[in-house]
Protein backbone atom coordinates (compact mmCIF):
# COMPACT_ATOMS: atom_id res chain seq x y z
CA UNK A 1 0.00 0.00 0.00
CA UNK A 2 1.49 3.11 -1.20
CA UNK A 3 0.28 6.19 0.55
CA UNK A 4 2.59 9.34 0.52
CA UNK A 5 0.27 11.86 2.93
CA UNK A 6 -3.00 11.74 4.23
CA UNK A 7 -4.48 14.78 5.87
CA UNK A 8 -8.36 14.07 7.48
CA UNK A 9 -9.48 16.41 10.18
CA UNK A 10 -12.80 15.01 11.42
CA UNK A 11 -14.91 16.35 14.16
CA UNK A 12 -16.52 13.99 16.15
CA UNK A 13 -18.61 13.74 19.29
CA UNK A 14 -17.23 13.28 22.07
CA UNK A 15 -19.48 12.17 25.34
CA UNK A 16 -18.70 14.27 28.59
CA UNK A 17 -19.01 12.55 32.01
CA UNK A 18 -20.34 14.10 34.65
CA UNK A 19 -19.55 12.68 38.22
CA UNK A 20 -18.77 13.90 41.56
CA UNK A 21 -15.53 11.45 42.06
CA UNK A 22 -11.78 12.01 41.05
CA UNK A 23 -8.94 9.89 40.69
CA UNK A 24 -6.76 11.65 42.50
CA UNK A 25 -3.65 11.29 40.36
CA UNK A 26 -2.91 14.68 38.70
CA UNK A 27 0.46 13.95 37.44
CA UNK A 28 0.50 17.45 35.24
CA UNK A 29 -1.96 20.14 35.53
CA UNK A 30 -1.34 22.10 32.65
CA UNK A 31 -4.31 22.32 30.39
CA UNK A 32 -2.61 21.58 27.28
CA UNK A 33 -0.30 18.88 26.64
CA UNK A 34 1.49 17.26 24.04
CA UNK A 35 2.60 13.39 23.86
CA UNK A 36 4.04 10.97 21.71
CA UNK A 37 2.35 7.24 21.12
CA UNK A 38 5.37 4.57 19.70
CA UNK A 39 3.94 1.01 19.64
CA UNK A 40 6.04 -2.40 19.39
CA UNK A 41 9.66 -0.51 19.60
CA UNK A 42 11.27 -3.14 21.02
CA UNK A 43 14.41 -4.09 18.60
CA UNK A 44 17.50 -2.17 18.76
CA UNK A 45 18.87 -0.91 15.20
CA UNK A 46 17.69 1.67 12.59
CA UNK A 47 14.12 2.05 12.56
CA UNK A 48 13.70 2.44 15.98
CA UNK A 49 16.67 4.61 16.57
CA UNK A 50 14.94 6.74 13.78
CA UNK A 51 11.42 6.70 15.18
CA UNK A 52 13.33 7.88 18.65
CA UNK A 53 15.09 10.55 16.79
CA UNK A 54 11.62 12.15 16.00
CA UNK A 55 10.16 12.13 19.11
CA UNK A 56 12.55 13.41 20.53
CA UNK A 57 12.34 16.46 18.53
CA UNK A 58 8.76 17.17 19.66
CA UNK A 59 10.04 17.52 22.93
CA UNK A 60 7.01 15.93 24.00
CA UNK A 61 5.97 16.18 27.80
CA UNK A 62 5.33 12.05 28.19
CA UNK A 63 5.91 9.02 26.07
CA UNK A 64 3.28 6.24 25.78
CA UNK A 65 5.02 3.25 24.54
CA UNK A 66 2.29 0.34 23.35
CA UNK A 67 3.76 -2.78 24.57
CA UNK A 68 5.91 -5.57 22.88
CA UNK A 69 8.72 -2.70 24.30
CA UNK A 70 11.36 -6.13 24.65
CA UNK A 71 11.98 -8.35 21.82
CA UNK A 72 12.33 -11.30 21.04
CA UNK A 73 11.30 -12.58 24.72
CA UNK A 74 11.25 -9.86 27.23
CA UNK A 75 14.47 -11.12 29.22
CA UNK A 76 16.65 -8.94 31.13
CA UNK A 77 19.62 -9.29 28.96
CA UNK A 78 17.88 -7.13 26.62
CA UNK A 79 15.70 -4.52 27.99
CA UNK A 80 17.85 -1.78 28.01
CA UNK A 81 19.29 -1.83 24.67
CA UNK A 82 15.96 -2.03 23.33
CA UNK A 83 14.28 0.79 25.30
CA UNK A 84 16.68 2.70 27.73
CA UNK A 85 19.39 3.21 24.47
CA UNK A 86 16.61 5.43 22.95
CA UNK A 87 14.14 6.67 25.37
CA UNK A 88 16.51 6.82 29.26
CA UNK A 89 16.11 10.67 29.37
CA UNK A 90 11.90 10.10 29.96
CA UNK A 91 12.49 6.89 32.48
CA UNK A 92 12.29 7.82 36.38
CA UNK A 93 13.64 6.11 38.06
CA UNK A 94 16.18 4.48 35.30
CA UNK A 95 18.58 1.63 36.42
CA UNK A 96 20.13 1.26 32.80
CA UNK A 97 23.51 1.89 31.80
CA UNK A 98 22.97 4.34 28.63
CA UNK A 99 22.97 8.07 30.49
CA UNK A 100 20.97 9.90 32.75
CA UNK A 101 16.99 9.36 33.34
CA UNK A 102 14.42 11.92 33.92
CA UNK A 103 13.75 13.62 37.27
CA UNK A 104 10.01 12.48 37.35
CA UNK A 105 8.53 9.51 35.11
CA UNK A 106 7.52 10.40 31.26
CA UNK A 107 7.52 7.20 29.76
CA UNK A 108 4.34 5.05 30.39
CA UNK A 109 4.70 1.57 28.60
CA UNK A 110 2.03 -1.22 28.75
CA UNK A 111 2.68 -5.06 28.33
CA UNK A 112 3.00 -6.65 25.07
CA UNK A 113 2.97 -10.30 24.62
CA UNK A 114 6.90 -10.50 23.93
CA UNK A 115 7.63 -8.35 27.24
CA UNK A 116 5.69 -11.50 29.18
CA UNK A 117 7.90 -14.15 27.38
CA UNK A 118 10.08 -14.47 30.14
CA UNK A 119 9.69 -15.05 33.80
CA UNK A 120 5.95 -13.48 33.21
CA UNK A 121 7.54 -10.53 32.58
CA UNK A 122 10.01 -9.83 35.54
CA UNK A 123 12.57 -7.47 33.71
CA UNK A 124 9.45 -5.34 32.55
CA UNK A 125 8.75 -4.84 36.33
CA UNK A 126 12.25 -4.52 37.42
CA UNK A 127 12.66 -1.80 34.97
CA UNK A 128 10.07 0.42 34.88
CA UNK A 129 8.19 1.89 37.96
CA UNK A 130 4.66 2.17 37.48
CA UNK A 131 1.31 2.87 39.23
CA UNK A 132 -1.22 0.41 40.23
CA UNK A 133 0.05 -3.50 40.10
CA UNK A 134 2.18 -1.70 36.99
CA UNK A 135 0.19 -4.49 34.86
CA UNK A 136 -2.82 -1.79 34.34
CA UNK A 137 -3.16 1.60 36.08
CA UNK A 138 -4.79 5.26 35.56
CA UNK A 139 -2.80 8.20 35.68
CA UNK A 140 -4.25 11.44 34.50
CA UNK A 141 -2.04 14.05 32.14
CA UNK A 142 -4.11 17.85 32.12
CA UNK A 143 -7.50 16.63 30.89
CA UNK A 144 -6.15 13.53 29.36
CA UNK A 145 -7.10 10.49 32.00
CA UNK A 146 -5.18 7.85 30.47
CA UNK A 147 -6.26 4.16 31.52
CA UNK A 148 -3.79 1.15 30.47
CA UNK A 149 -4.89 -2.15 30.25
CA UNK A 150 -3.54 -5.77 30.26
CA UNK A 151 -4.58 -7.25 27.66
CA UNK A 152 -2.69 -10.74 27.53
CA UNK A 153 -4.92 -13.71 28.09
CA UNK A 154 -1.93 -14.52 30.89
CA UNK A 155 -3.19 -11.70 33.08
CA UNK A 156 -3.86 -12.47 36.35
CA UNK A 157 -6.78 -10.79 36.82
CA UNK A 158 -8.40 -11.54 33.56
CA UNK A 159 -9.09 -9.71 30.15
CA UNK A 160 -12.72 -9.85 29.93
CA UNK A 161 -15.16 -7.11 31.11
CA UNK A 162 -16.16 -9.59 33.86
CA UNK A 163 -12.77 -10.00 34.77
CA UNK A 164 -10.96 -8.29 38.22
CA UNK A 165 -9.24 -5.81 35.51
CA UNK A 166 -12.51 -5.48 33.83
CA UNK A 167 -14.26 -4.26 36.78
CA UNK A 168 -11.17 -1.92 37.90
CA UNK A 169 -11.45 -0.30 34.67
CA UNK A 170 -15.00 0.32 34.66
CA UNK A 171 -15.13 1.64 38.05
CA UNK A 172 -12.20 3.58 37.43
CA UNK A 173 -13.16 5.17 34.06
CA UNK A 174 -16.98 5.75 35.51
CA UNK A 175 -15.03 8.03 38.38
CA UNK A 176 -13.32 9.94 36.08
CA UNK A 177 -14.05 13.81 35.58
CA UNK A 178 -11.42 14.59 32.96
CA UNK A 179 -12.50 16.03 29.51
CA UNK A 180 -10.97 12.81 27.99
CA UNK A 181 -11.00 8.83 28.23
CA UNK A 182 -7.98 7.39 26.34
CA UNK A 183 -7.57 3.48 27.01
CA UNK A 184 -4.51 1.96 26.52
CA UNK A 185 -3.75 -1.91 25.34
CA UNK A 186 -1.60 -3.98 23.51
CA UNK A 187 -3.71 -5.95 21.17
CA UNK A 188 -6.39 -3.97 18.88
CA UNK A 189 -9.89 -4.96 19.24
CA UNK A 190 -10.18 -3.79 15.71
CA UNK A 191 -7.50 -4.28 12.83
CA UNK A 192 -7.32 -4.76 8.98
CA UNK A 193 -3.83 -6.32 8.94
CA UNK A 194 -2.45 -9.87 8.00
CA UNK A 195 -0.79 -10.88 10.93
CA UNK A 196 -3.01 -10.14 13.54
CA UNK A 197 -5.75 -8.64 13.00
CA UNK A 198 -8.84 -7.68 15.49
CA UNK A 199 -8.65 -9.12 18.63
CA UNK A 200 -12.37 -10.17 19.50
CA UNK A 201 -12.30 -10.88 23.56
CA UNK A 202 -10.58 -6.85 23.76
CA UNK A 203 -13.96 -5.64 22.00
CA UNK A 204 -15.31 -4.00 25.34
CA UNK A 205 -18.53 -1.81 25.31
CA UNK A 206 -15.58 0.91 25.59
CA UNK A 207 -18.66 3.56 24.05
CA UNK A 208 -20.81 2.25 26.93
CA UNK A 209 -17.70 2.76 29.43
CA UNK A 210 -16.79 5.98 28.30
CA UNK A 211 -13.88 5.99 26.28
CA UNK A 212 -13.31 8.44 23.68
CA UNK A 213 -10.26 6.97 22.16
CA UNK A 214 -8.74 3.32 22.46
CA UNK A 215 -5.09 2.44 21.00
CA UNK A 216 -3.13 -0.33 20.87
CA UNK A 217 0.52 -1.97 18.87
CA UNK A 218 0.67 -5.76 18.42
CA UNK A 219 0.18 -5.28 14.27
CA UNK A 220 3.11 -3.80 13.22
CA UNK A 221 1.58 -0.79 10.69
CA UNK A 222 -0.53 2.26 11.48
CA UNK A 223 -4.77 1.94 11.36
CA UNK A 224 -7.64 4.59 12.25
CA UNK A 225 -10.88 3.26 12.63
CA UNK A 226 -14.12 4.27 14.14
CA UNK A 227 -16.10 1.69 15.61
CA UNK A 228 -19.33 2.19 17.42
CA UNK A 229 -18.44 6.15 17.98
CA UNK A 230 -15.25 5.29 19.50
CA UNK A 231 -12.19 6.23 17.64
CA UNK A 232 -9.11 3.53 17.60
CA UNK A 233 -5.74 3.95 16.56
CA UNK A 234 -3.26 0.83 15.88
CA UNK A 235 -0.14 1.97 15.96
CA UNK A 236 2.69 -0.50 15.99
CA UNK A 237 5.22 0.59 13.21
CA UNK A 238 7.57 2.24 16.20
CA UNK A 239 10.41 -0.08 14.94
CA UNK A 240 10.03 -4.43 14.92
CA UNK A 241 9.30 -5.18 11.29
CA UNK A 242 6.36 -3.94 9.22
CA UNK A 243 3.22 -6.17 8.68
CA UNK A 244 1.13 -5.56 5.50
CA UNK A 245 -2.73 -4.87 5.60
CA UNK A 246 -5.24 -6.83 3.89
CA UNK A 247 -9.10 -6.08 3.43
CA UNK A 248 -9.94 -3.05 5.26
CA UNK A 249 -12.58 -4.22 8.34
CA UNK A 250 -15.78 -2.51 8.44
CA UNK A 251 -14.93 1.11 10.13
CA UNK A 252 -11.39 1.33 9.12
CA UNK A 253 -10.84 4.90 7.74
CA UNK A 254 -6.97 5.24 7.18
CA UNK A 255 -3.89 2.33 6.85
CA UNK A 256 -0.12 3.00 6.36
CA UNK A 257 2.62 0.14 6.27
CA UNK A 258 5.03 1.80 3.97
CA UNK A 259 7.42 3.00 6.69
CA UNK A 260 8.26 3.35 10.38
CA UNK A 261 7.18 6.06 12.38
CA UNK A 262 5.26 7.72 15.90
CA UNK A 263 2.08 9.89 17.26
CA UNK A 264 2.17 13.42 18.22
CA UNK A 265 -0.80 13.78 20.43
CA UNK A 266 -2.10 17.30 21.44
CA UNK A 267 -5.01 17.41 23.91
CA UNK A 268 -6.94 20.70 25.76
CA UNK A 269 -9.75 20.91 27.53
CA UNK A 270 -11.90 21.32 24.30
CA UNK A 271 -9.75 19.41 21.67
CA UNK A 272 -7.25 16.37 21.39
CA UNK A 273 -5.66 16.31 17.76
CA UNK A 274 -3.82 13.01 16.37
CA UNK A 275 -0.83 13.01 13.78
CA UNK A 276 1.20 10.09 12.64
CA UNK A 277 4.34 10.74 11.06
CA UNK A 278 6.55 8.38 9.34
CA UNK A 279 10.29 8.36 10.49
CA UNK A 280 11.30 10.91 8.19
CA UNK A 281 9.19 13.71 9.30
CA UNK A 282 6.27 13.63 6.57
CA UNK A 283 2.45 14.14 8.09
CA UNK A 284 1.17 10.70 7.18
CA UNK A 285 -2.54 10.95 9.10
CA UNK A 286 -4.04 13.41 11.11
CA UNK A 287 -7.44 13.17 13.12
CA UNK A 288 -9.02 15.99 15.38
CA UNK A 289 -11.88 15.45 18.20
CA UNK A 290 -13.60 18.47 19.57
CA UNK A 291 -15.61 17.83 22.70
CA UNK A 292 -18.72 19.30 23.17
CA UNK A 293 -20.66 19.99 26.40
CA UNK A 294 -23.73 17.58 25.41
CA UNK A 295 -23.54 14.07 24.47
CA UNK A 296 -26.66 15.02 22.16
CA UNK A 297 -25.37 18.08 20.57
CA UNK A 298 -22.30 16.92 18.16
CA UNK A 299 -19.68 19.88 17.30
CA UNK A 300 -21.30 19.82 14.28
CA UNK A 301 -24.72 20.23 15.63
CA UNK A 302 -26.10 24.11 14.11
CA UNK A 303 -27.33 25.47 17.37
CA UNK A 304 -24.21 24.31 19.00
CA UNK A 305 -22.59 27.40 20.12
CA UNK A 306 -26.04 28.69 21.17
CA UNK A 307 -26.59 25.60 23.31
CA UNK A 308 -23.24 25.95 25.12
CA UNK A 309 -23.48 29.63 25.70
CA UNK A 310 -26.76 28.87 27.23
CA UNK A 311 -25.09 26.60 29.12
CA UNK A 312 -22.13 28.43 30.39
CA UNK A 313 -24.38 31.20 31.51
CA UNK A 314 -25.92 28.80 33.74
CA UNK A 315 -29.63 29.21 32.32
CA UNK A 316 -29.55 25.59 31.72
CA UNK A 317 -28.30 22.16 33.05
CA UNK A 318 -29.39 20.14 30.24
CA UNK A 319 -31.77 17.70 30.74
CA UNK A 320 -30.45 14.56 31.95
CA UNK A 321 -26.96 14.10 33.30
CA UNK A 322 -25.91 10.83 32.95
CA UNK A 323 -24.87 11.60 30.43
CA UNK A 324 -24.72 15.11 30.09
CA UNK A 325 -27.60 15.89 27.64
CA UNK A 326 -29.53 18.70 25.88
CA UNK A 327 -32.55 16.96 24.08
CA UNK A 328 -32.15 19.64 21.73
CA UNK A 329 -35.15 18.72 19.82
CA UNK A 330 -37.65 18.55 22.65
CA UNK A 331 -40.05 20.80 22.69
CA UNK A 332 -40.44 23.96 25.27
CA UNK A 333 -43.14 23.99 27.67
CA UNK A 334 -44.76 26.91 28.86
CA UNK A 335 -43.70 25.90 32.27
CA UNK A 336 -40.14 25.31 31.52
CA UNK A 337 -40.31 28.44 29.43
CA UNK A 338 -41.20 30.75 32.70
CA UNK A 339 -37.69 29.36 34.42
CA UNK A 340 -35.97 30.43 31.24
CA UNK A 341 -37.13 33.50 31.05
CA UNK A 342 -36.77 34.94 34.54
CA UNK A 343 -33.00 33.51 34.77
CA UNK A 344 -32.44 35.46 31.73
CA UNK A 345 -33.76 38.45 32.93
CA UNK A 346 -32.67 38.28 36.97
CA UNK A 347 -29.49 36.20 36.28
CA UNK A 348 -28.63 32.67 36.37
CA UNK A 349 -29.12 32.79 40.51
CA UNK A 350 -32.34 33.85 40.79
CA UNK A 351 -35.30 31.99 42.70
CA UNK A 352 -38.44 32.75 42.33
CA UNK A 353 -40.37 34.04 45.81
CA UNK A 354 -41.99 31.03 47.30
CA UNK A 355 -45.56 30.49 46.84
CA UNK A 356 -47.95 31.31 49.61
CA UNK A 357 -51.61 29.89 48.98
CA UNK A 358 -52.71 30.34 45.16
CA UNK A 359 -50.52 30.47 42.09
CA UNK A 360 -53.31 32.41 40.60
CA UNK A 361 -54.22 29.71 38.01
CA UNK A 362 -56.36 27.21 37.74
CA UNK A 363 -53.75 24.31 36.23
CA UNK A 364 -51.16 25.21 38.57
CA UNK A 365 -51.45 23.64 42.12
CA UNK A 366 -48.96 24.95 44.69
CA UNK A 367 -47.32 22.09 44.58
CA UNK A 368 -46.24 22.01 40.89
CA UNK A 369 -42.63 21.85 40.31
CA UNK A 370 -42.44 25.74 38.55
CA UNK A 371 -45.50 26.74 40.66
CA UNK A 372 -43.01 29.67 41.80
CA UNK A 373 -41.99 30.37 38.69
CA UNK A 374 -44.95 30.69 36.71
CA UNK A 375 -46.34 33.22 39.91
CA UNK A 376 -43.45 35.51 39.42
CA UNK A 377 -43.71 35.38 35.71
CA UNK A 378 -47.28 36.68 36.08
CA UNK A 379 -46.54 39.18 38.48
CA UNK A 380 -44.11 40.80 36.27
CA UNK A 381 -46.82 40.87 33.59
CA UNK A 382 -44.89 38.66 30.89
CA UNK A 383 -47.92 36.20 30.88
CA UNK A 384 -51.68 35.89 31.76
CA UNK A 385 -51.68 32.81 31.29
CA UNK A 386 -53.45 30.97 28.19
CA UNK A 387 -57.06 31.76 28.81
CA UNK A 388 -59.98 31.06 31.71
CA UNK A 389 -57.56 31.30 34.53
CA UNK A 390 -55.39 28.74 33.55
CA UNK A 391 -51.70 28.76 32.21
CA UNK A 392 -51.16 25.17 30.34
CA UNK A 393 -48.36 24.80 32.09
CA UNK A 394 -47.42 21.63 29.88
CA UNK A 395 -48.29 22.99 26.92
CA UNK A 396 -45.64 23.28 24.41
CA UNK A 397 -44.57 27.04 23.36
CA UNK A 398 -45.64 27.74 19.95
CA UNK A 399 -43.52 30.42 17.87
CA UNK A 400 -46.07 33.37 18.22
CA UNK A 401 -46.21 33.22 22.19
CA UNK A 402 -42.16 32.90 22.05
CA UNK A 403 -42.23 36.17 20.15
CA UNK A 404 -44.53 37.71 23.33
CA UNK A 405 -42.49 36.34 25.90
CA UNK A 406 -39.21 37.09 24.73
CA UNK A 407 -40.04 41.13 24.25
CA UNK A 408 -41.73 41.25 27.59
CA UNK A 409 -38.94 39.79 29.14
CA UNK A 410 -37.01 42.03 27.36
CA UNK A 411 -38.34 45.29 28.07
CA UNK A 412 -41.12 44.68 31.01
CA UNK A 413 -44.37 43.52 31.04
CA UNK A 414 -45.78 46.88 29.70
CA UNK A 415 -43.87 46.88 26.40
CA UNK A 416 -46.05 47.05 23.07
CA UNK A 417 -44.34 46.91 20.48
CA UNK A 418 -45.04 48.49 16.74
CA UNK A 419 -47.67 47.95 14.45
CA UNK A 420 -46.66 45.50 12.00
CA UNK A 421 -46.89 46.05 8.59
CA UNK A 422 -47.69 42.34 7.50
CA UNK A 423 -44.78 42.50 4.79
CA UNK A 424 -41.83 40.78 6.68
CA UNK A 425 -43.27 37.36 6.71
CA UNK A 426 -45.64 35.58 3.79
CA UNK A 427 -47.76 33.89 6.93
CA UNK A 428 -47.86 36.46 9.46
CA UNK A 429 -50.52 39.27 8.14
CA UNK A 430 -50.81 42.59 9.84
CA UNK A 431 -54.33 41.40 11.60
CA UNK A 432 -52.60 38.32 12.86
CA UNK A 433 -53.20 38.53 16.69
CA UNK A 434 -49.35 38.29 17.25
CA UNK A 435 -47.85 39.94 14.02
CA UNK A 436 -46.49 43.18 16.13
CA UNK A 437 -44.58 40.86 18.33
CA UNK A 438 -43.65 38.88 15.89
CA UNK A 439 -42.36 41.36 13.23
CA UNK A 440 -40.29 43.56 15.71
CA UNK A 441 -38.74 40.49 16.88
CA UNK A 442 -37.31 39.82 13.31
CA UNK A 443 -36.60 43.88 13.40
CA UNK A 444 -34.69 43.42 16.33
CA UNK A 445 -32.12 40.43 14.76
CA UNK A 446 -33.37 37.71 17.03
CA UNK A 447 -35.51 35.72 14.26
CA UNK A 448 -35.44 35.59 10.85
CA UNK A 449 -37.87 33.29 10.27
CA UNK A 450 -38.50 29.18 10.29
CA UNK A 451 -37.23 29.67 6.66
CA UNK A 452 -37.08 32.37 3.79
CA UNK A 453 -39.46 34.88 3.88
CA UNK A 454 -41.61 32.61 6.62
CA UNK A 455 -42.08 32.47 10.43
CA UNK A 456 -44.01 29.35 10.87
CA UNK A 457 -46.24 31.14 14.12
CA UNK A 458 -47.88 28.01 14.98
CA UNK A 459 -45.21 25.58 15.01
CA UNK A 460 -43.56 24.27 18.59
CA UNK A 461 -40.59 26.15 19.97
CA UNK A 462 -37.68 23.39 20.26
CA UNK A 463 -34.99 23.59 22.87
CA UNK A 464 -32.05 24.13 20.49
CA UNK A 465 -34.45 27.18 18.36
CA UNK A 466 -34.88 28.85 22.24
CA UNK A 467 -31.59 28.62 22.96
CA UNK A 468 -31.00 31.32 19.88
CA UNK A 469 -34.06 32.85 21.09
CA UNK A 470 -32.33 33.24 24.76
CA UNK A 471 -29.01 34.11 23.80
CA UNK A 472 -29.73 36.84 21.40
CA UNK A 473 -32.33 38.44 23.11
CA UNK A 474 -30.46 38.32 26.69
CA UNK A 475 -26.92 39.04 24.83
CA UNK A 476 -26.28 35.67 26.65
CA UNK A 477 -21.86 35.85 26.56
Amino acid sequence: MKVLKHVVTIVLLVAVLFTALGVGKDVKAASTIRFAVIGDIGVAGQGEADVATLVKSWNPDFIIALGDNNYPSGAAATIDANIGQYYHEYISPYVGSYGAGSVTNRFYPILGNHDLDTLAGQAYFDYFTLPNNERYYDIVQGPVHIIALDSDPREPDGNTESSVQGTWFSQTISASTSPWQLVLMHHPPYSSSTAHGSSLWMQWDFKGMGADVVMAGHDHAYERLSVDGVTYFVNGSGGAPLYQFGTPIAGSQFQYDDDYGAMLVTASDTEMNFKFYNRGGTLIDEYTLVNSVFSDVPSDYWAKSWIERLYNSSITGGCSTSPLSYCPTSPVTRAQMAVFLLKGIHGASYTPPAVNGSTGFNDVPVDHWAAAWIKQLAAESITGGCGGGNYCPEDTVTRDQMAVFLLKAKYGGSYTPPTATGTVFTDVNSSYWAADWIEQLASEGTTSGCSAGVYCPTAAVARDQMAVFLVKTFNLP
